[in-house]
């Protein structure tokens, strides 16, 4: 099993508050490997205590960046609110058999997390921020 998530500087998006939020997604998932890495008794109880916290978090994480792009009138909200409502349903169908499910099982799914949130924030996040700054939106 591999690390595959850490944050790099290229991956901010120039708004610190967006940026802490983003850093903290990463360190959540972080949690999942490093659950999955130290397989142990209580790794149900665990896996099912940071998945909790990703689930709550996210769903904070989302609504700022989204009450951001709709206040500031970014033309490609409804898109992007899709890609998180997406996300969100994603990780809701998966979330209930992670707890039980196998080591292998959770990296799969530790992957695809780690996977779609660099992406975005990569792709989509950055598409968003670029158009904010460019109006004159600061931080």
């Amino acid at each position: 099993m591999v690390n595959i998530l850490s944050w790099s500087d290229s991956l901010a998006t120039g708004f610190m508050e967006v940026d802490l939020q983003h850093k903290k997604l990463i360190s959540i998932i972080d949690s999942v490997f490093q659950t999955i890495k130290e397989y142990d008794p209580e790794y149900a109880l665990k896996m099912a205590k940071i998945l909790k916290q990703l689930t709550d978090y996210t769903e904070y994480h989302f609504s700022e960046e989204e009450s951001l792009m709709k206040r500031h009138g970014f033309p490609g909200f409804e898109g992007h609110k899709k890609q998180h409502d997406d996300f969100v349903a994603k990780v809701g169908k998966e979330i209930h058999l992670l707890a039980q499910a196998s080591p292998d099982d959770g990296y799969l799914f530790y992957r695809f997390l780690g996977t779609w949130l660099l992406e975005h924030i990569a792709k989509s996040d950055h598409a968003w921020a670029e158009w904010l700054r460019d109006r004159g939106v600061r931080d």
